[in-house]
């Protein structure tokens, strides 16, 4: 089957696109910039450019899509929320129309477990009402909504991941903590926490785990339309520093540093991910073998 993966030229695209291919897919790119030594053939375009994105769809019957483009920094969505509300909100609903003018087989949308908001049940179930309280949590909450009413009104196949913190190769923006603390332990310095790492609680996802998620949503019937992607495991930034250190043999303590930016942070965040493993009866690659792979891919990098 034809897969097109959007933002296949980013961190997830482009672990997504690669295990569709070696599944034996034949996959198409659609991003805004080219990926050099790319392995399909890959398009231009922005997600908003409705006309050009149905063309792509419709000339190389395109089976399914997986969704993953989208502005995915919550500093640049606060500083530019009008971009955000765009990209996020209205990018999902040109993907929607392309796949409902080429009546495609099914349409896997990427967004991720910050439209919850904060919620005083956790870990946060599929069922939750969406409450964003920030211009990344709406601009991805406004792609919910359009997903739930292109899934009602014209009865289409699609379905919502949800999925945590993703990490892994590949993933080069340093405001995160997880390539910021490979970043320093390669330098030899302390992996950076903000003043309130102790406070804040977020659930860790490796990026092969979810590359192979969404591949085994993509191609099996499913029981639901929502899924949070998650293993479950809630920790602390602190605490996740301290992890990493020890698992890296690293000598050198976590630094605390001040936090950029004035946007809000939920303090305790974790979603529950039972739905997906239960069905799919998913084991996730565990943390310490995640890590080690993760840092030989940066050192690898870095030389």
């Amino acid at each position: 089957m034809n897969i097109l993966i959007t933002g296949h030229s980013g961190f997830l695209g482009d672990h997504t696109a690669r295990y569709f291919q070696s599944k034996g897919h034949k996959v198409y790119g659609l991003s805004r910039s080219i990926r050099q030594n790319c392995e399909y053939q890959q398009y231009t375009a922005d997600i908003l450019d409705k006309n050009k994105v149905s063309q792509i769809v419709s000339e190389k019957f395109i089976g399914q899509i997986v969704h993953i483009a989208g502005k995915p920094i919550v500093a640049d969505c606060d500083k530019d929320p009008y971009n955000a509300f765009m990209i996020n909100g209205l990018g999902t609903a040109s993907i929607l129309e392309a796949a409902r003018y080429a009546n495609c087989k099914k349409t896997i949308v990427v967004e991720t477990d910050k439209v919850y908001g904060f919620q005083e049940q956790v870990p946060t179930k599929e069922d939750a009402e969406l409450k964003p309280n920030s211009p990344y949590e709406l601009s991805k909450a406004l792609s919910s909504q359009f997903c739930d009413f292109y899934r009602k009104h014209y009865s289409m196949d699609i379905v919502s991941v949800r999925p945590v913190n993703l990490f892994g190769e590949g993933d080069y923006s340093y405001s995160r903590i997880i390539p910021a603390s490979m970043h320093n332990v390669y330098e030899g310095k302390g992996i950076p926490v903000h003043e309130n790492g102790d406070k804040i609680f977020r659930d860790f996802l490796y990026v092969k785990d979810a590359a192979e998620m969404l591949y085994l949503l993509s191609t099996n019937e499913t029981k639901h339309k929502i899924y949070n992607l998650s293993s479950n495991s809630a920790i602390s930034i602190t605490e996740l520093a301290k992890q990493i250190t020890k698992i890296l043999n690293h000598n050198v303590s976590p630094i605390t540093i001040k936090k950029p930016g004035n946007y809000v942070e939920i303090p305790y965040q974790s979603i529950d991910g039972t739905r997906f493993t239960d069905e799919f009866d998913y084991e996730f690659t565990s943390f310490d073998i995640a890590i080690k792979e993760t840092y030989e891919s940066y050192r690898k990098s870095f030389l």
